[in-house]
């Protein structure tokens, strides 16, 4: 009897604690995600060839997302004409939505032209990666503005162009060229050493922005110059009982140097004074007439040829 009393009583306890029964939550209570839809964008861009910057304003106008960040990949640090800006566009997808599908059939992009580059999902779907480019910029405006002489020094002077990055600058006597092109990142050129007999003088400025994109060459007005003027430009020659030398505008005056005066080279010794005849210079030889003008391109008076450098050859 003993025994049977405790089966019942443990049958009891049992029965009693099934009346407490736990509740779990049922799976197809929770609601799944929804596909954000056609994400719009609109681009507005405010890049020029020529800065270093700009901006880019990219709008949704439709899509359950927000966007997070818009980075542009400028590599050149400047924009120059004909680049393609390229556009990174992170995108979050809103609460209870996921991107459901990539590639360009899932954005309308609008604005300014806009060229779908790529697309990448992350984080479950939760985040679009959108890579775009812009149109073609257009060259910015290179031309030059006023240009003038210092008539007093043989100075050129040009306006800056804020999109140049550097200039190409010549001088010429009537129609002729003298001289080379000469490359500089400042809006003047001193041209006095050039200036080498009288005649009207102009020069022509052509500008080149950071793509090395050019604009037009444009010419300066004539500055008439004068035998006085090119003693102050240029100096002028002196004499004395031991000989030549040549007296620059500042009263300076090249020793041991060699010196173009009006197309032709001289050379000056230790003492200032021009030297005639053999000149041994940087391991080379050349040869000075009695006028003291280096021969090129010739033969010697005692036989030996000279090259278009003056440089004795053999």
């Amino acid at each position: 009897m003993k025994k049977k009393r405790w089966l019942w009583m443990a049958l009891a306890a049992v029965l009693a604690a099934g009346t407490v029964m736990p509740v779990y939550a049922d799976d197809d209570d929770e609601e799944d995600p929804e596909p954000v839809g056609e994400i719009v964008l609109h681009f507005s861009s405010d890049i020029e060839a020529g800065d270093g910057g700009g901006d880019v304003d990219v709008t949704l106008e439709s899509g359950n997302c927000s966007i997070d960040e818009v980075e542009i990949t400028n590599d050149k640090g400047w924009w120059s004409g004909g680049d393609e800006p390229k556009v990174k566009v992170t995108l979050n997808a809103d609460d209870g939505y996921y991107f459901d599908k990539g590639g360009k059939s899932a954005f309308s992009l609008s604005g300014d032209e806009v060229k779908y580059k790529s697309s990448s999902r992350k984080e479950d779907k939760e985040i679009m990666i959108l890579t775009v480019t812009l149109g073609e910029l257009e060259e910015g405006d290179l031309g030059i503005g006023s240009m003038d002489w210092n008539e007093e020094y043989g100075i050129a002077h040009w306006e800056e162009n804020d999109q140049a990055a550097d200039y190409r600058v010549r001088l010429y006597r009537g129609d002729t060229p003298v001289g080379s092109v000469q490359t500089t990142d400042q809006t003047s050129w001193d041209f006095s050493d050039k200036i080498d007999r009288p005649g009207s003088y102009s020069f022509r400025v052509r500008a080149f922005d950071r793509g090395d994109n050019a604009g037009d060459w444009e010419e300066s007005s004539e500055m008439d110059v004068t035998e006085e003027d090119l003693i102050r430009f240029v100096g002028s020659w002196r004499q004395d009982t031991v000989g030549w030398w040549f007296e620059n505008p500042d009263g300076s005056y090249p020793a041991n140097a060699w010196k173009e005066v009006r197309g032709k080279w001289y050379f000056f010794g230790a003492d200032g004074y021009m030297r005639t005849g053999w000149i041994d210079w940087n391991g080379k030889q050349y040869f000075c007439d009695p006028s003291g003008a280096m021969l090129e391109n010739t033969v010697t008076p005692d036989g030996f040829q000279v090259g278009a450098d003056g440089a004795r050859i053999g």
